[in-house]
């Protein structure tokens, strides 16, 4: 029994990213779920009294997530070039999906989340520009990249053309994602 009650969260929370993913926070609710799941609200609800503690939940797997690829970029000893690829292959594979990023995603509804939730989005967003003003600034040092700008200035830019090419690719299609993916390596190597 408790593996379906695992089965039954860990669903839940797929299913809750891909709508926040597709659709953004506020266009849906845990019917939108239940109806996937072929279950009742209130099984949604046991496992998460309200959509924030969802996305909250969301939130975390993300943080994780991005904590495991820095412990495994660090590990493989990767190159500044390597982890930039890395990242963006993240944004890839949303385009290849027709989804966009959980942080774009969100950011149209931020003002309208809690609180708590606010800073956990904080949290996230800050880890990753982290990391890539990181990857960037070793990337520089080691003569892999060459940009005018800080390399906090460099990943705002990097991180915002990711974001807005995986939104782009939904109207006007993967190839201008691709090319504004080869046009980011390319210009942090000129």
């Amino acid at each position: 029994m408790a593996a379906r009650h695992t089965d039954t969260r860990e669903e839940i929370v797929r299913i809750g990213t891909q709508l926040i993913k597709s659709h953004g926070y506020n266009a849906f609710s845990y019917a939108d779920i239940s109806e996937q799941l072929q279950i009742k609200n209130a099984a949604v609800h046991y496992h998460f009294r309200g959509k924030e503690d969802l996305l909250a939940e969301v939130i975390d797997q993300y943080i994780a997530q991005y904590q495991l690829l820095k412990k495994q970029l660090l590990q493989l000893n990767a190159s500044a070039t390597f982890a930039i690829e890395k990242f963006v292959e993240r944004y890839s594979v949303l385009v290849d999906c027709n989804s966009i990023c959980i942080i774009g995603s969100i950011a149209s509804d931020y003002n309208t989340l809690p609180e708590s939730v606010k800073e956990k989005v904080h949290q996230l967003v800050t880890m990753v520009l982290k990391m890539v003003e990181e990857t960037l600034a070793a990337g520089k040092r080691t003569g892999e990249f060459q940009f005018a700008e800080t390399p906090k200035t460099k990943a705002l830019l990097v991180m915002t053309n990711l974001a807005a090419g995986v939104q782009l690719a939904r109207i006007t299609g993967k190839k201008d994602y691709d090319t504004i993916k080869r046009a980011i390596i390319r210009q942090l190597k000129e």
